[in-house]
């Protein structure tokens, strides 16, 4: 991995919305819970947390929306692409790596020089989908869920 960009910056697919953070991301998230899998059209959803005091959006404002009784999401009202988004109980910003201007800065891989990366909330994944890279591994959705929160 060479230098790595921070700034971090990214946008959606249209660019009517662009983003930043000031600072590095400190955590990275396979989030397989079945909100994610609708809101990303995926298997899971691939986000680095970045702290919230040094997010800001550079251009455009997304729309948000409550997706469930912990979490605002956001995306762009034109294009359709996934915004960042919050949990009610963190500061900090969740941002999802495919909107990155340089994803590959940030490689979401066991021993990753930048930080760590987990899956999350594995008991909601696709049955027949395959982990095999030795991420740790958060198994159960609402009894993990307060601990994941609680340690942001």
């Amino acid at each position: 991995m060479g230098k790595s960009h921070v700034p971090l910056t990214g946008g959606c697919l249209c660019g009517t919305i662009r983003f930043q953070s000031d600072e590095a991301p400190v955590q990275g998230y396979y989030c397989h819970c079945t909100m994610c899998q609708r809101s990303y059209g995926g298997f899971f959803s691939a986000t680095l947390r970045v702290p919230g005091r040094s997010f800001k959006f550079t251009k455009g404002e997304p729309k948000s929306y409550r997706s469930s009784r912990f979490a605002t999401r956001s995306f762009c009202a034109d294009c359709g692409s996934p915004m960042p988004f919050q949990f009610d109980a963190s500061q900090d910003v969740w941002i999802k790596i495919g909107t990155l201007d340089h994803p590959e800065d940030w490689p979401m891989t066991d021993g990753a020089a930048w930080g760590p990366s987990q899956h999350t909330f594995v008991g909601s994944k696709i049955a027949w989908e395959q982990l095999g890279d030795h991420l740790p591994q958060m198994q159960e959705y609402d009894n993990e869920l307060s601990k994941f929160l609680s340690a942001t």
